[in-house]
């Protein structure tokens, strides 16, 4: 399970925000909740893509913030209860997943590969993107790119 390595421009991310506890069911509820909203953001760049953020990790008490979203080009109103995230530029190593091993490939990258291989987690949120042909009616099918931020 070796990653592709990409450099992303700084993007903007709007959509439901939560502040949980990693692998908490409380996650895929926030997506029951932002999926049938999608439409209300406007100036998306990415029609039919989404995005899993996290970041702002408090390991002392097991808490991180979790957004469901999707990339715009400008931020300037949101919906009602939504947020904005801006994501930096990164370098990132990218893990392909399906949903129902997630779970595996995240302790993978953090447990095999970055002390495998002396790789340094970056500073900024790692996220999930969803893509085009994204189905979460079939886990086993439904594939998705982990994003790691590492430095150089």
């Amino acid at each position: 399970m070796e990653p592709q390595f990409v450099t992303k421009s700084a993007f903007t991310v709007v959509g439901l925000l939560l502040h949980t506890t990693p692998m908490n069911p409380q996650i895929p509820g926030l997506w029951d909740q932002f999926v049938p909203r999608i439409d209300e953001i406007p100036h998306m760049t990415e029609p039919q893509v989404s995005y899993g953020l996290m970041d702002n990790f408090d390991f002392q008490q097991n808490r991180l913030d979790y957004m469901a979203g999707c990339r715009v080009e400008q931020a300037d109103k949101l919906p009602a209860g939504m947020a904005r995230w801006q994501i930096p530029a990164n370098t990132y190593a990218v893990f392909q997943a399906t949903l129902s091993d997630i779970g595996e490939t995240f302790d993978y990258i953090y447990n095999v590969w970055l002390p495998a291989t002396g790789t340094q987690q970056a500073a900024g949120p790692y996220f999930e993107r969803y893509g085009e042909s994204f189905n979460p009616h079939d886990p086993k099918l439904a594939k998705l790119d982990i994003y790691i931020p590492v430095k150089n």
